[in-house]
């Protein structure tokens, strides 16, 4: 009866407080007394709010003892007891550090002082300081921990990235993508308002199972009430070949070693039956005639605005890349409408859609696999036109008797993707403490492609011509319910979280078909004389989650965060399709302790300590856990079927045990400092368990072994000269990780992978094979190292007697981050953003193929690199052995001669800026006019051999799409 009681007069206080409620009109202002948009505007305790429209004024309905809180980023928070105002003027100060910044975690938000977890929010200024069509390349050396490179340059590929190391064996290792506070999305790079990289399970754990990986968060941008503001940007640029310190030889060099190895090992035989003479030496360069430079273009439109209870933010963004590789290229559309209304002052509405339309091609007949391999003997042309050496009359002395010239002409690929997104949200105060939202969400894409092999072309010669077409279509529905609550207590306690559910399905459906025999140009199926095959499926999955969140705060100075969630998915087995995940984190600020208050040097310190679990069920099948059969046979001209894969029903998630100690820094208002110490151990992994042939199955997906990946993590930020019209800031960010395999199944300590195995007690990609000892320095013949039965070692010039070992290095980089320098003098800004690496080892497959001592005489061979020899003669201390037409002892064949250092530094783009003078922009009635001049990869400073030592993942590189050089001129107009 007492409770019910003290709940009945906490319900009539409310109710008191909300009939006693004024209309509160106001204007934020800078410290020059210039306005301020896009503040927020809290009534302290409350999740009641608003922002500041274009002229820095806003309109909110208080009580008259609330208590105001305004925060925008780059700015002190401050706050003001409203006293029966009804009007009220506040000026905001330029923030000395980054504590007050709003930190987005997806579900909710925090600033930079009170985070318990290991996040770094990256601006969409440091986001787009480079040409680039995703997310990903952007990402690069930005944040630290985080590892980005891509394989290619091809504009329609993305980059692969990895947060805080590989935690699984087969699984997958991408993050979680969270746009607008759900999951899933279009995080179109133009459309970006913040990002932030959530690293740790405190930061992680509400996303639960899905966030094993690590998480970004994207938030989109949107209006602010005020005058309609429209804003222009088009870039254009070109893209240059850029080999780093990858060279082939020309013609005559070529044509040098080869006559020398002819004439010494076939005395007696003409030369002219293997090599052209001189004469008829080409010369060809096939990196020319593959590659070209490559226009891109960016222009952007976008237009916001509206009134105190209605928003608007609507673009359109288009982007166009050619590839370097000729007839290789991507145009991609994208539109976005983000609005915003308040029904009323309780009742909040959001329609975020958003939807993109690419168009890709390669056209290229091989010519990337052609540049690397052709001999520069052969001539693409005769008469005048592209060579068939197929049925030409000529010599042809390349060994795949084929020219990439000619081929393009017959070999045709094209892709479109459509790719739609629609988010609504209703939000609605329950009391002012107290907030329901609900958030649904719909994704969808097209995919389609066709490729065309004409008849006349050498690839499908053989059957008159071929078309394959592919179509596939998938979607994904999520729902999200929340309950958000935030109430202070007198003492300065203060209590907020959150508990919701949510659901989510997916379905993928394709279907293609390939025809042969068809009329050259025609580009229909039915125009095929006959089929060749046909392929279609359809897979879908889902889950379903409970979370919950509690954060605990004293006095801005002791902050405890706790979570909870459990998760379901349809992938895993019926015995096990759930699993719970949590997290603790605990903030201490330690500048707010009396003890440091006011301190001259110590502007801010703060320790952090988190621990939790998160899991991942990604990169398995949809049906890993179900006994499957194959219906696709015959039997007697019935169909038939026949098991192909074990029932699993124990089959479940794979969980990261994750601890994070993480200590903020601020020194003389100048420097801050940023470190995070973390652990996390990967229990349960999802493998690809290998069965006897006896046993009728290939395999059976289990949880099996752990992972553990330490590290440390350092962001360095600081001011370097301040002053009115001179500036200069400077940033640092580096990560290490150590991984290791600490647990697999049984028995069972070794597991093959090529070059790279799973074993116990080593790092995920350690390298396995023979180590290499040199060049025998009187045969010029090469040498292995032998380790025998007694364990010494000796060497041998047999391959195969080679012992087959791991020998001490690894794939991972020991050290990786970025550095930015930005110096601003008056409206000047030069910045230059470098990334590196160092400590992998990469193992340069090029080699095998053009640095093979003649092995592969048919195919180009490298330049040899500084430092670089070849045995000529007795004696010589050489790095290479004697070059012998068909090879030199399978001197060829995989070992550690072909691992190399993947140190770098890459300056990743550098960019002059000039923002005209507000002065003259007033005259010309414009909200503000930049002109930039930037360029991309300018150099990179690296011993790496190949093309690029960037090797995300498995840190093999072979025939790669390299990267362009970027030169951009920009211009960025508002009104």
């Amino acid at each position: 009866m007492k409770q019910f009681s003290l709940s009945l007069l906490g319900l009539m206080f409310c109710l008191c407080s909300f009939a006693q409620q004024i209309s509160l009109t106001g204007t934020v202002r800078d410290d020059t007394g210039q306005p301020l948009p896009g503040v927020s505007v809290v009534v302290r305790g409350t999740l009641q709010g608003t922002t500041t429209n274009a002229n820095g004024q806003f309109t909110i309905q208080v009580g008259p003892t609330a208590v105001l809180e305004f925060s925008s980023i780059g700015y002190e928070n401050a706050s003001l007891p409203v006293e029966n105002r009804t009007t009220l003027d506040i000026s905001l100060k330029k923030s000395d550090t980054q504590l007050d910044e709003v930190v987005v975690l997806g579900y909710s938000s925090t600033t930079q002082k009170n985070l318990t977890g290991s996040a770094q929010a990256i601006t969409p200024k440091n986001l787009k300081d480079v040409t680039a069509n995703n997310i990903s390349q952007m990402l690069q050396g930005k944040a630290a921990g985080v590892q980005v490179g891509s394989n290619s340059g091809d504009p329609r590929s993305a980059p692969k990235i990895i947060i805080r190391g590989v935690g699984t064996l087969t699984a997958s290792s991408d993050p979680l993508y969270v746009v607008d506070g759900v999951i899933g999305g279009i995080p179109n790079p133009s459309d970006i308002e913040s990002l932030t990289v959530l690293k740790d399970a405190s930061a992680t754990a509400l996303y639960g199972a899905r966030a094993s990986n690590g998480v970004i968060v994207v938030t989109t941008r949107r209006g602010a009430a005020g005058k309609t503001k429209l804003t222009a940007r088009l870039n254009k640029g070109i893209g240059t070949l850029n080999l780093g310190n990858f060279r082939l030889l020309n013609g005559p060099e070529l044509y040098a070693v080869q006559k020398q190895a002819f004439e010494r090992d076939r005395p007696g035989q003409n030369i002219n039956s293997f090599l052209p003479t001189p004469e008829a030496n080409a010369n060809t360069n096939w990196f020319d005639q593959a590659f070209r430079t490559a226009s891109n273009t960016l222009a952007e439109l976008n237009a916001s605005g509206g009134s105190d209870k209605t928003r608007f933010f609507i673009s359109g963004n288009y982007y166009q890349e050619e590839g370097i590789l000729k007839e290789t290229g991507l145009d991609r559309f994208g539109l976005r409408l983000n609005f915003n209304h308040d029904v009323t002052e309780k009742l909040h509405l959001t329609l975020n859609t958003a939807g993109t339309y690419t168009r890709g091609y390669d056209n290229s007949g091989g010519s990337l696999y052609g540049a690397y391999t052709y001999l520069p003997y052969d001539d693409p042309y005769y008469e005048g036109k592209p060579y068939n050496p197929i049925t030409g009359a000529k010599t042809w002395y390349g060994r795949d008797n084929a020219n990439f010239i000619y081929n393009q002409q017959f070999e045709k690929f094209k892709e479109n993707t459509l790719a739609g997104d629609v988010l609504f949200k209703a939000e609605y105060e329950l009391l002012p403490w107290l907030t329901l939202s609900m958030t649904n969400r719909a994704q969808t894409t097209f995919y389609e492609t066709e490729s065309t092999e004409d008849a006349r072309g050498n690839s499908a010669a053989d059957v008159q011509g071929r078309l394959s077409q592919f179509n596939s279509r998938d979607y994904t529905l999520l729902t999200s319910n929340l309950l958000r609550f935030k109430h202070e207590f007198a003492g300065g306690h203060t209590l907020d979280g959150l508990a919701g559910y949510e659901y989510q399905t997916y379905y993928y459906q394709s279907l293609g078909a390939t025809g042969k025999g068809i009329f050259s140009g025609l580009d229909i199926l039915d125009a095929a004389s006959q089929p060749e095959s046909i392929q279609g499926t359809k897979n879908d999955n889902a889950f379903s989650s409970y979370l919950f969140q509690a954060n605990y705060g004293y006095n801005d100075k002791y902050i405890v965060t706790t979570s909870f969630r459990r998760d379901g998915s349809s992938k895993f087995g019926r015995n096990k399709k759930f699993g719970n995940f949590y997290a603790v984190g605990f903030t201490w600020n330690v500048s707010n302790e009396s003890f440091l208050a006011n301190h001259r040097n110590i502007n801010n310190l703060k320790l952090r300590l988190s621990y939790g679990t998160t899991g991942n069920a990604d990169g398995i099948s949809d049906y890993a856990a179900q006994g499957l059969y194959n219906l696709t046979d015959q039997y007697a001209g019935v169909p038939s079927a026949y098991p192909t894969r074990i029932e699993n029903p124990n089959l479940s998630w794979e969980v990261s045990n994750n601890a994070n100690l993480g200590v903020d820094v601020t020194l003389w208002k100048r420097l801050s400092v940023t470190v995070d110490v973390y652990n996390r151990l990967t229990n349960n992994l999802l493998f690809n368990r290998p069965l006897q042939g006896t046993s009728g199955y290939a395999y059976i997906t289990e949880n099996i072994g752990s992972v553990r990946n330490r590290g440390l993590e350092v962001v360095f930020s600081g001011d370097v000269i301040q002053q009115k019209n001179f500036k200069w800031l400077m940033e640092i960010n580096a990560g290490m990780n150590r991984n290791e395999l600490t647990e697999l199944y049984g028995n069972t300590s070794f597991i093959a992978n090529s070059l790279r195995p799973y074993a116990l007690n080593q790092p995920l990609n350690s390298w396995y094979m023979r180590r290499w000892l040199g060049v025998d320095t009187q045969t010029g013949n090469p040498l292995w190292e032998k380790v025998n039965a007694d364990g010494t070692a000796s060497s041998t010039g047999n391959y195969n007697e080679a012992t087959l070992q791991f020998i001490g290095s690894n794939a991972n980089p020991k050290l990786f981050g970025g550095i930015r320098q930005v110096l601003t003098w008056k409206n000047l800004e030069l910045n230059a953003f470098f990334s590196y690496s160092t400590g992998a080892m990469i193992y340069n497959g090029d080699r095998q193929l053009f640095d093979s001592d003649g092995a592969y005489d048919r195919y180009s061979l490298m330049a040899l690199s500084n430092g670089w020899s070849r045995w000529q003669q007795p004696g010589d201390v050489a790095t290479h052995p004697r070059y012998v037409l068909g090879g030199n002892n399978n001197s060829q064949r995989p070992s550690s001669r072909f691992l190399e250092n993947g140190n770098y530094l890459r300056l990743r783009n550098i960019s002059l800026s000039y923002d005209f003078p507000s002065e003259l922009l007033q005259k010309a009635k414009l909200g503000g006019l930049r002109l930039t001049a930037s360029a991309d990869n300018l150099f990179t400073l690296t011993k790496f051999s190949g093309i690029d030592p960037d090797i995300p993942g498995t840190g093999e590189v072979g025939t790669k799409y390299p990267f362009s050089k970027k030169f951009v001129f920009g211009i960025q107009l508002s009104f």
